[in-house]
């Protein structure tokens, strides 16, 4: 039977070309700015560190001799400048990868090629925290965060089940997770769902300075585009770094109900992800030997939140595991780490927070000593 006789044997795999071409037209930039809500900046948080990844590259060949530094972590790290860290590590420019709930899969992800540059690197800091080891932590980095190459060389395509997520013999992704990856990597619905009303409120004038002014305000996607571009400069003049300007305390009942809200979101059923526990013993196993100091930061949190943790165990735990896995580097030559939890330090007396997680922007001369201490620059 030829196919010319019965060519409506291949009608649906014409539709389906078909289908797939039109998908194909929702990765257009000009579409994804008109269909996907402007409210959703964390994605692009990810997609910039490409950007940020070339100014590094640049500033290395305009002067080798200056020093790299490299931050990893979550928002909560995403303020840490370079110019303020210079006066505790000197002649290092420090570049913060840090991105909205940066898991420790992303963490190592950018650390593995930063470190396959052979580039003179200071330090490096890693943040580590109950949030970022859950399992809602990479929804954000499986956007096409990563290069296909990583992700199917860390497919784990044979993860045995275990009640101890910290005890479970993890080798990279699980299959869900590679499975999601490729479905937001090929298909441009799957990462950027159709929302009319986000095309309505995409293309409508938003306020400015909370005052509605027609006419003279800027739509949602202008407001977006310009947040985007703000991104762009702060990885050229502050390597990546957004420092908070909001240098304001809120008030405890605030940060009472905040902590509430962040503890039933992430942590009232906590469901640790092997593959994150993975990745962070990766971070620690590729340091090993290469003579270059590591900060593990606990991030300070405001304490409605921390004494939940504690009185559910949750911090307990999850901080025996992580300085279990940390400290096997002490059985390893030319390998320096410094462990660092500022709210158990004296030092810390800045404790103004903008919510139950965030830090008042003002709080940060007071943690930065904390973080860089002068053990660190005769590592250096």
């Amino acid at each position: 039977m030829s196919w010319k006789k019965q060519p409506f044997l291949f009608y649906p795999l014409l539709v389906c070309l078909i289908l797939f071409g039109i998908d194909k037209l929702f990765f257009l930039p000009v579409v994804v700015e008109n269909t996907h809500s402007w409210k959703k900046i964390e994605r692009s948080f990810y997609e910039l560190k490409e950007d940020l990844y070339q100014v590094l590259l640049d500033e290395n060949k305009k002067d080798p001799s200056k020093k790299i530094g490299l931050i990893f972590g979550s928002s909560r790290s995403g303020e840490f400048d370079s110019e303020h860290i210079r006066k505790f590590v000197p002649n290092t420019n420090s570049f913060n990868f840090a991105a909205p709930l940066g898991p420790p899969s992303f963490q190592y992800y950018w650390l593995n090629r930063l470190l396959s540059e052979k580039l003179p690197i200071s330090y490096v800091m890693v943040e580590i925290d109950p949030i970022l080891f859950t399992k809602a932590s990479i929804d954000y980095s499986l956007n096409g965060s990563y290069d296909m190459k990583f992700v199917l060389e860390h497919l784990d395509y044979y993860r045995a089940r275990s009640s101890n997520p910290w005890r479970t013999e993890a080798d990279g992704f699980s299959v869900d997770e590679v499975e999601t990856y490729f479905l937001k990597k090929l298909f441009a619905l799957y990462k950027y769902p159709l929302d009319p009303s986000a095309i309505k409120a995409n293309n409508k004038e938003i306020e400015v300075g909370f005052i509605p002014v027609a006419g003279l305000g800027i739509t949602g996607k202008e407001h977006k585009r310009g947040y985007l571009d703000k991104i762009k400069q702060a990885n050229r003049i502050k390597f990546g770094a957004l420092p908070n300007e909001i240098k304001f305390a809120n008030a405890d009942f605030f940060l009472e109900k905040d902590a509430e809200n962040i503890y039933n979101q992430y942590l009232k059923h906590y469901q640790l992800s092997p593959t994150q526990i993975y990745f962070f013993k990766e971070i620690v196993r590729i340091m090993e030997g290469k003579n270059i100091p590591i900060i593990f930061y606990y991030p300070v949190v405001a304490d409605p939140l921390r004494r939940r943790m504690e009185e559910s165990g949750i911090w307990k735990e999850f901080h025996k595991e992580t300085l279990e896995i940390v400290r096997t580097l002490d059985s390893k030559p030319n390998s320096p780490y410094f462990i660092v939890d500022p709210m158990n330090e004296s030092r810390w007396t800045c404790k103004d927070f903008v919510d139950s997680l965030h830090l008042s922007g003002a709080c940060f001369p007071n943690l930065l000593p904390i973080l860089f201490p002068k053990d660190l620059i005769k590592s250096d």
